[in-house]
């Protein structure tokens, strides 16, 4: 594994599951695809891979849309930086990245499926997975204003 001191998002091979097998929906495989470009972003800056986060964005969901749900996905990504370990996951230009997951890519897209189709008690149990066991509330909160963006969600119950 791969990181900067500073940074608790790290690089990972190999996967943990393949991705045919999680059945993920169009929006689940956009999100994935433009997260891994901002978890790259944390893990060296220097790549400014935030700016493929949008351009992915900007291709993959509905105009007028692109950006402003690549940058929400930002703010998932930086609720992630609270956990209490690092978040290994596949870098969106690895060959491997397109068929495979790896452990915590999976907890955060059953917490992101949670959230949209509204079975609360799943995400709870998805989000402590997620992070570790620690406070969940930032992370839900952020993935639910994503949410209220694309329309999955109606109404608030987190707080930031």
């Amino acid at each position: 594994m791969t990181g900067s001191a500073n940074s608790k998002i790290f690089f990972c091979d190999p996967g943990i599951a393949e991705r045919k097998n999680l059945a993920l929906e169009s929006f689940e495989q956009d999100f994935l695809c433009v997260a891994r470009h901002f978890f790259e972003t944390y893990e060296n800056p220097d790549t400014q891979c935030w700016m493929q986060a949008f351009l992915v964005a900007e291709q993959q969901f509905p105009p007028p849309f692109g950006a402003t749900i690549a940058h929400a996905i930002s703010l998932v990504v930086t609720a992630l930086k609270t956990r209490g370990n690092s978040f290994s996951y596949y870098r969106a230009d690895d060959p491997l990245a397109e068929h495979a997951v790896t452990r915590e890519e999976q907890y955060l897209l059953q917490v992101l499926r949670h959230m949209r189709s509204g079975a609360l008690q799943q995400l709870q149990s998805a989000a402590l997975l997620l992070c570790c066991g620690g406070d969940t509330e930032p992370l839900l909160a952020a993935l639910e204003r994503m949410c209220v963006i694309t329309g999955d969600i109606k109404e608030l119950r987190f707080q930031p």
